[in-house]
């Protein structure tokens, strides 16, 4: 078959070349990627008459801020398994807000890039009454209130063995009313969590927070997945300024929270995660419990 070659003028060249710069104009300015989030309770998302938009509401409302022109995300919050499943999908783009990368499976965690941290959270067992406790053992005998659907590898040996009960609720609103009745004896809680909840919860008895007698603290990050390396950079370094920035460590003051590696804005800016994971390597990880 011949070849057919068009032969275009300048004025021709160039008002073909101006379509095809506007057209590209229009698509990234119409290009809405989701940021998704599996945390579905307070501080996360808002709750019963609460203003304002959550801790996710929030971060992504900073970060579209950060973002350059045309880049904006979309907040979609949906359940821990449903987050998994996408983000097993080759064909995701976007970002996953909140997550530490030990709790993941390993083909989610190297399937796109960490940014660096936002958000230093530490798992917490919570009480009415005091927990005399050194190891774990000391908890056999107790009730302890959970999350349905949520796994808690710390606890797994002792359930498994039917040494501690389990009993499961929707949310953690639910659980604490249960252990301020008396009808639980602790719970797992994260210290976001907790701090998010207790403007709802009503209890004549202060709850007591107790560390696991292993700290078990869990780094947040983002995890970025775009379908071109200059795009996840572009995220990653405004994921870094936005985790640094005054909007987002005030939003964390507010429930007694902050993050880690904002001492300089050149590390904050770096978007890079080598550095990231150095300036956290004197942070013990959770090795277990809910994430």
């Amino acid at each position: 078959m011949p070849t057919v070659r068009l032969s275009l003028g300048p004025a021709a060249m160039r008002t073909a070349t101006l379509a095809l710069v506007i057209t590209a104009q229009q698509v990234s300015a119409d290009t809405t990627l989701p940021a998704v989030n599996s945390y579905g309770q307070p501080p996360f998302v808002a709750a019963g008459n609460e203003q304002g938009a959550g801790l996710a509401g929030t971060f992504v409302a900073l970060l579209n801020a950060a973002l350059p022109d045309g880049a904006q995300l979309r907040l979609e919050t949906l359940p821990r398994r449903r987050l998994e499943l996408a983000l097993t999908s080759r064909t995701f783009s976007g970002v996953a807000l909140f997550l530490a990368p030990e709790f993941l499976a390993a083909p989610i965690q190297q399937g796109g890039a960490w940014s660096v941290p936002v958000m230093v959270d530490e798992n917490m067992l919570v009480s009415v009454r005091p927990l005399k406790m050194s190891t774990l053992d000391d908890l056999h005998g107790l009730r302890f209130g959970a999350i349905s659907g949520h796994i808690y590898r710390m606890l797994a040996p002792a359930l498994e063995a039917a040494k501690v009960e389990r009993q499961d609720t929707t949310d953690h609103i639910s659980n604490l009313h249960k252990l301020c009745l008396g009808r639980i004896d602790f719970v797992v809680i994260s210290r976001s969590e907790l701090a998010g909840t207790l403007p709802h919860v009503r209890c004549a008895h202060a709850f007591r927070p107790t560390a696991f007698p292993e700290p078990q603290v869990i780094v947040r990050r983002v995890l970025v997945r775009m379908s071109t390396d200059g795009g996840a950079q572009e995220m990653l370094d405004a994921i870094a300024e936005t985790a640094c920035g005054s909007g987002w460590t005030a939003a964390l003051g507010r429930y007694g929270l902050s993050t880690v590696g904002c001492r300089s804005n050149s590390l904050a800016k770096t978007g890079d995660t080598g550095s990231a994971e150095k300036r956290d390597r004197k942070i013990p990880l959770s090795k277990g419990g809910p994430s």
